[in-house]
């Protein structure tokens, strides 16, 4: 007899899934997760003290630290695995499932740096449920799709087969091994015909191939990316080299967020994918997806994704959706133009920015370019003497403001961590929180210099702002939209004055405005190291074993390393630095310490 289908609770499907939810809760064997992160924007080294583990000095060239990063087993994050459906299906029902509530994605607005960051690494009952609710989805959209997706003129077993087989080959990011595609073939056969508690199930070619694929989606050959090498070791650094069927998912994951494509696939499983590496480097950072990818990358390392969000009031600023959104295009664009055009100090110095006609009257109070319009944004070079780089960004400044105007402390904490990797520790809010309240209800009536010495009059306050407060000084001159001004209009038109002495960090330099701290900034070694730490960090997926070399003009083992080879490259461009990310031990070898 023919059972009857039932949608949602398949009460024989997973009695035959050996490579389903089961086994995925039990993946992680003696293999070292990836550590989850503690969810700030950038990574931390505390409050400028030596690095965890760093010696402050050039570690030499067999140095254990340079194999950052353990053997391991890490979760995709649910942006990788929507992509994969994409990479797997097609871009419909990945571009359903991510807009529909069944996987429970965070809002763009809600994202931290490292884009992992907040993800979950290990399945229990209760996280495996939005996984198996992408997994059904999935299975419905095959079975309804079949003939389409499958590429078949006719439903048939053995054309069943040839897309199975070939879809987990993808999914797997490696060929089958002979016992895994056995075990598929005998999946399938199963769910076409098997006898459950006396009676005969059946399923058609296409149910049957949709129940092997939820299946698919949810083997953890698909949902975890392995890196635990193979049989050729590293004795400088001392470890194991990434398998290079595992080198093409780093790859791919970190320049593009996507499963690794058919020329990275075809050179891994010819060997030559190591040896072939840098030549696969420049070729995926030319394409559009790695363009756009890392472009969202630094959106979040800048904290550009928030700037929608903004809590600047109505009442207050000239301030709507429409120009939030407008500040974002423009935000998006000067990372575009920096990033694939320009050098990296470029970030800290360059005057472009990307304007429609609210931008201009609004924001920038510039003449409307030719060509500009509500939607149309034009390139423009913004005044000398007001604006340099993403630090004077309208969507930066915006989205680092209060609803009653800038916010001197967030914006300098921001500066502090996105340009120098130093995070200052928190407030102990049992033992200040009735001092932070009372200095906060001044705000609006003092300037920010006057606000940065009350700080500096308080203890135990002072110890912890004299080490970030003069990063926001000079931001005084943009209000909570990013306009540029020289007095408080607030305080009767009280004169600004952005001088600061930066901390030894920064060369202990003394600015007076925004341009000065701009420029400071990018002739920092720190800046430089920072990057570096930043995106070697995000390309091992959060994992926090990376230091940063302190003092700032040292060297400091996988971060000095990349450092190193950026500044050997020459080009001292954005992909300049990915690159030698991906040339350092650290991005190919693993370590084998437990």
């Amino acid at each position: 007899m023919r059972a009857r289908q039932r949608s949602s609770s398949m009460w024989s499907l997973f009695a035959v899934l050996p490579l389903g939810a089961a086994m995925a809760l039990g993946c992680e064997g003696r293999i070292v997760p990836a550590t989850p992160g503690s969810g700030s924007s950038t990574g931390s080294n505390g409050s400028g003290g030596t690095s965890p583990g760093s010696d402050g000095g050039s570690c030499s060239s067999t140095a254990p630290e340079l194999a950052a990063a353990p053997q391991r087993v890490m979760l995709l994050t649910k942006d990788q695995v929507v992509n994969t459906v994409r990479y797997l299906i097609d871009d419909k029902e990945a571009t359903d499932i991510a807009n529909s509530d069944m996987f429970e994605i965070l809002p763009e607005s809600e994202k931290h740096f490292p884009p992992s960051s907040g993800e979950v690494q290990n399945m229990n009952e209760t996280s495996i449920k939005p996984f198996n609710n992408l997994a059904e989805h999935v299975s419905g959209y095959v079975t309804t799709n079949f003939t389409t997706l499958a590429k078949c003129p006719s439903p048939s077993d053995s054309c069943a087969m040839t897309y199975l087989n070939a879809l987990a080959a993808r999914a797997y990011r490696r060929p089958l091994t002979t016992d895994e595609a056995s075990r598929f073939t005998e999946l399938y056969n199963t769910l076409r015909s098997q006898t459950v508690n006396g009676y005969a199930v059946t399923n058609s070619v296409e149910r049957a191939t949709g129940y092997a694929v939820w299946g698919l989606m949810m083997s953890p050959q698909l949902l975890w990316r392995w890196e635990l090498g193979g049989k050729t070791m590293a004795a400088s650094p001392p470890g194991t080299y990434l398998t290079d069927d595992e080198l093409a998912s780093q790859v791919s994951f970190f320049l593009t967020n996507q499963p690794p494509d058919d020329m990275l696939l075809t050179s891994a499983r010819a060997g030559m994918l190591r040896t072939n590496l840098a030549s696969h480097i420049n070729r995926i950072l030319q394409t559009p997806a790695s363009k756009t990818w890392l472009r969202h990358v630094m959106e979040l390392y800048f904290l550009l994704n928030q700037t929608t969000s903004s809590s600047a009031d109505p009442n207050k600023f000239p301030v709507d959706r429409g120009l939030l959104a407008s500040m974002a295009t423009d935000g998006q664009m000067f990372l575009d133009d920096v990033l694939w055009t320009g050098t990296l100090k470029d970030l800290m110095l360059s005057r472009t920015a990307y304007v429609n006609t609210r931008l201009a009257d609004t924001v920038y109070k510039i003449p409307q370019p030719s060509g500009a319009t509500e939607d149309n944004f034009v390139k423009v070079t913004l005044p000398s003497d007001q604006r340099s780089g993403i630090l004077t960004n309208a969507g930066f400044l915006a989205a680092r403001s209060r609803s009653d105007g800038q916010d001197l402390i967030s914006r300098a904490k921001t500066v502090k961590a996105a340009f120098l990797c130093l995070i200052p520790p928190a407030p102990n809010l049992d033992l200040l929180g009735d001092k932070i309240m009372a200095a906060s209800g001044m705000f609006d009536q003092q300037t920010g210099q006057e606000q940065a010495a009350a700080r500096a009059a308080v203890s135990p306050c002072n110890g912890c702002h004299a080490l970030f407060d003069s990063y926001g000084l000079p931001l005084e001159f943009y209000d909570a939209i990013g306009r540029y001004r020289t007095t408080y209009d607030y305080l009767n038109d009280k004169a600004i004055d952005g001088t600061s002495t930066l901390p030894a960090e920064a060369g202990s330099k003394v600015v007076h405005n925004t341009i000065e701290l701009a420029q400071a900034l990018a002739d920092s070694p720190g800046f430089t190291n920072c990057v570096a730490k930043s995106m070697l960090q995000y390309s091992l997926t959060e994992f926090n074993g990376v230091n940063l070399p302190l003092p700032s003009d040292t060297g400091g083992c996988a971060v000095a390393d990349v450092v190193q080879r950026y500044q050997a490259g020459g080009g001292k461009t954005f992909t300049a630095m990915l690159t030698a990310v991906t040339q350092s031990p650290a991005f190919v070898v693993r370590s084998l310490a437990p």
